[in-house]
C-alpha cells in the first residue's frame, strides 16, 4: 500500500504532493539532505498481458507469463504485440531506466549495408536504402554475434555468424504502367551454417512499399542485416512505443448512493463509474481516467464532489510495450529484464571497485 507521500492528491483546482522521488545519487554529495522519498527500490511486476496486433482474431489475444514458450504459428505479424504489465514499489526514475532499456539496450536485427546493382526507378538509392532500413527484420539474434573494428563484414567477405544476406530482384511488367514493389519481394538467401535457421528468419510486414516501377525497369540489390542496439540506430529498437503512466486510486471518502450514483455515473465522460445492484456507486475502471476533474466539480455535483478522492500513485506505473515484430513481446520483456539486471550488477561492481580504491588511499 502506497503511503501518503507517495501519493499525489488531485484537487479541483490543482494537485497537491506532486514532486516525485529524485535519483539518490543528486543527494550524494553531502550538502543535501536525502529526502524521505529516496527509499530503496523494490520493484514488483504484476498483470503481464500480451495481445496481438493482428486485428479480427481473437484467438490471438492472450494473458501470457513471461516464461512461456513463443506461440507457433505463421510468420510475419504474429510477433506484433503489445505488452502491459504494472510496476510497483519503485521512483520515477527507476520507471524511466525500465523503459530506456526495452527501448536501447533489447538487441535486433536490422539493414545495416546495401548493394544496390541496378536502379531504373524513380526512388534514388540512397532513399531507397532507407527505406530498407527501416523494414522490421526479424532473425535469431542470440545467433548472431556483434560487428566489432576487429571483424567487420563486407559483400565480398560475408560472416555467417554476423549478418544475414537478403537479395531483391524485380523487373516493371511489360503492360502494366507502374509496378509496385513491396518488402515481401526480398528473399532471404542462407549464408553456410544458416540452412537450420529455417522459419527464424523473415520480413516482418510483407505489404511496406520501398519503389514503384515502370514498364521494364529494374531494381537489382543486395542487403545485409546485422544485430544492434536501439542505442546507436532506432531501426534497432525492438518497439516501436514503450511508455509507462502513474496508476490512479480514486476513493470515496462516503458512499455516494441513489439518484446521487446515477448523476456520477452519467457525469464521467471515460464511464470510470458503475452502480451497484444496491444503488451504490463504485470504481470500475480506474485506469480509463483521464483527470478530467468533472467529477470534483462542487458548483455542479453538490452531491457527491466532495466525496471524491483522486490521487496519483507515484511509485505504482502501468507499462505499455508495442512492438515491430522483431522479437515477441515476451522477448523483449525477458531480454529488457536481464539487461537491466546485467547493468545494475556492472554498477555494483563499479562502486565496490572504487570503495576498495578509495579506502586504500585513505
Amino acid at each position: 500500500m502506497a503511503s501518503v507521500k507517495d501519493r499525489a492528491r488531485v484537487g479541483r483546482d490543482r494537485i497537491e504532493n506532486v514532486e516525485t522521488s529524485s535519483s539518490p545519487h543528486t543527494f550524494g554529495s553531502g550538502a543535501i539532505a536525502m529526502p524521505e522519498s529516496c527509499i530503496p527500490d523494490v520493484p514488483t511486476i504484476s498483470n503481464i498481458v500480451v495481445v496481438s496486433a493482428l486485428a479480427g482474431d481473437p484467438s490471438l489475444s492472450k494473458a501470457s507469463g513471461v516464461d512461456r514458450a513463443e506461440s507457433e504459428g505463421p510468420a510475419t505479424t504474429h510477433r506484433v504485440q503489445t505488452l502491459t504489465f504494472d510496476l510497483q514499489r519503485v521512483s520515477a526514475p527507476t520507471a524511466n531506466m525500465f523503459r530506456r532499456v526495452f527501448v536501447t539496450e533489447v538487441p535486433t536485427a536490422a539493414f545495416d549495408r546495401i548493394m544496390i546493382e541496378e536502379n531504373d526507378g524513380v526512388v534514388l538509392d540512397e532513399i531507397l536504402s532507407h527505406r530498407l532500413g527501416m523494414c522490421p527484420v526479424a532473425a535469431p539474434v542470440d545467433k548472431l554475434e556483434y560487428i566489432t573494428d576487429s571483424q567487420s563484414v563486407s559483400f565480398s567477405r560475408l560472416d555467417a555468424s554476423r549478418c544475414i544476406v537478403f537479395e531483391l530482384d524485380v523487373c516493371g511488367k511489360p503492360n502494366i504502367p507502374i509496378t509496385p514493389v513491396y518488402s515481401g519481394e526480398l528473399k532471404w538467401v542462407p549464408l553456410p551454417g544458416q540452412e537450420s535457421w529455417g522459419n527464424e528468419v523473415f520480413i516482418v510486414h510483407q505489404d511496406i512499399m520501398l519503389a514503384k516501377l515502370g514498364p521494364n525497369q529494374r531494381i537489382k540489390l543486395r542487403a545485409v542485416a546485422i544485430k544492434g542496439l536501439g542505442l546507436s540506430h532506432t531501426k534497432w529498437s525492438p518497439v516501436s512505443a514503450c511508455f509507462y503512466e502513474m496508476k490512479t486510486d480514486i476513493q470515496f471518502s462516503s458512499p455516494v448512493v441513489g439518484e446521487a450514483a446515477q448523476e456520477l455515473r452519467k457525469a464521467c465522460p471515460m464511464r470510470v463509474f458503475d452502480v451497484e445492484d444496491s444503488g451504490q456507486a463504485v470504481v470500475s475502471r480506474p485506469r480509463d481516467c483521464t483527470l478530467c476533474r468533472e467529477c470534483l466539480r462542487v458548483d455542479r455535483y453538490p452531491a457527491f464532489a466532495e466525496s471524491i478522492k483522486i490521487e496519483k500513485l507515484k511509485t505504482n506505473f502501468h507499462f505499455t510495450i508495442e512492438t515491430t515484430g522483431q522479437l515477441s513481446a515476451e522477448v523483449v520483456f525477458r531480454n529488457g529484464l536481464q539487461q537491466f539486471a546485467e547493468r545494475m550488477r556492472d554498477l555494483a561492481k563499479t562502486l565496490t571497485s572504487s570503495e576498495v580504491k578509495v579506502t586504500g588511499v585513505a
